[in-house]
């Protein structure tokens, strides 16, 4: 049994998986299709090679840690921001890991990574005399 290409597994992944087996409308697609974009651009950047050169041995964990790294520090995202991403991630490798075995150690790894804490924002109350 052959190993399917990256680009067939992105294929299936935002055609069949997303909506059909998982029921998402077409704005959360978009959310992870953006961020995939995204992670491969780097990895590419990364790697010195196109997109089109990319191959599922590019998609480490270690790539995952360092694009999240550079989500904050370089392109200036916010925690939530980037814990989106994270978990945009987390599902596309969850899917490689049922559709190709061999990455299961990578996509366990990428799975174990936390969420970012955030910070609660500040509540305001209203004071009795600001009420009346």
């Amino acid at each position: 049994m052959t190993t399917p290409t990256l680009g067939a597994l992105l294929q299936s992944f935002f055609t069949d998986h997303l909506p059909v087996q998982k029921g998402l409308r077409l704005g959360s697609i978009r959310s992870y299709r953006d961020t995939i974009r995204l992670f491969l651009r780097f990895v590419a950047e990364q790697r010195h090679c196109p997109m089109a050169r990319l191959s599922l041995d590019d998609l480490t964990f270690e790539q995952v840690l360092a694009f999240l790294k550079h989500l904050e520090q370089e392109r200036g995202n916010a925690v939530r921001t980037r814990n989106q991403r994270r978990a945009a991630l987390n599902t596309f490798f969850a899917y490689l890991a049922l559709r190709v075995p061999e990455m299961l150690a990578a996509c366990q790894q990428v799975a174990a990574i936390p969420v970012k804490r955030t910070s609660l924002p500040d509540t305001h109350y209203l004071e009795r005399e600001e009420v009346t």
